[in-house]
């Protein structure tokens, strides 16, 4: 048998959901002032203060994006002499890159302020204070986006510096490793050059014959070439 279908006078009947739901809410309303004045009280603040925080949260990236620009500024202007107004101009320029990296570390502009306050450390010989800044970047929202072989090679040049060679080496071997770093060709060299500094000239023969392997048409390949024919004569 068909189901048989409701009469519409039995529609009309039933009650209209939207409408006994919105009676209620008004009945609700008219029976606790005070508890919808709270509501909408607090619903408003929440609203102010997310709106008041949105604004200072732009205000906080636009001024630390132009105190960042006025410092790479300076920071390309950099001379590398070591004559006393050099040093003051160094000096001034990490004095503010440090102050951008502490009072906005973070947003984006602080921790490029970190990276750039740890370049001039390692540019000054202070390369403890370098690898103390690198590794804090490490932790950056940065390099989750992308700069992980930036903080990694700068890590191991600062290893390298130090003369910890078993640190520098692992971490050149990382960056080797992975076929899409910008600084591979550099960690397959830096190797090699570290094996030769520790008078290993098997160990550096080996990588600078690796180097050639994985980058036949480097720019420095006969160079390379002459440094193995030399090392395989000394070895």
């Amino acid at each position: 048998m068909a189901e048989k279908r409701p009469r519409r006078k039995e529609l009309l009947k039933e009650p209209d959901e939207f409408i006994t739901w919105s009676a209620r809410t008004v009945k609700f309303a008219r029976d606790n002032p005070r508890s919808i004045a709270i509501g909408v009280s607090v619903a408003l603040l929440i609203a102010l203060i997310s709106l008041g925080y949105y604004g200072y949260q732009s205000r906080r990236q636009a001024t630390s994006h132009e105190m960042l620009e006025t410092a790479l500024r300076a920071y390309n202007s950099l001379s590398i002499s070591a004559d006393s107004k050099n040093v003051a101009q160094n000096d001034k320029v990490f004095e503010t890159f440090d102050n951008i990296a502490k009072d906005y570390g973070n947003l984006p502009a602080g921790e490029i302020a970190l990276l750039y306050s740890a370049h001039i450390l390692f540019n000054k010989g202070d390369y403890e204070g370098a690898l103390e800044r690198y590794n804090k970047f490490q932790s950056s929202s940065l390099v989750r986006k992308g700069f992980g072989p930036l903080a990694l090679y700068n890590i191991a040049q600062s290893y390298m510096a130090l003369k910890d060679f078993e640190k520098a080496i692992n971490l050149f071997e990382q960056l080797s490793r992975d076929v899409n770093s910008p600084y591979r060709r550099e960690a397959y060299a830096s190797i090699a050059r570290i094996y030769e500094v520790m008078d290993k000239k098997k160990e550096a023969v080996q990588a600078y014959k690796q180097y050639l392997k994985v980058f036949p048409e480097a720019p420095d390949a006969d160079f390379v070439k002459a440094k193995i024919a030399q090392l395989s004569a000394q070895g």
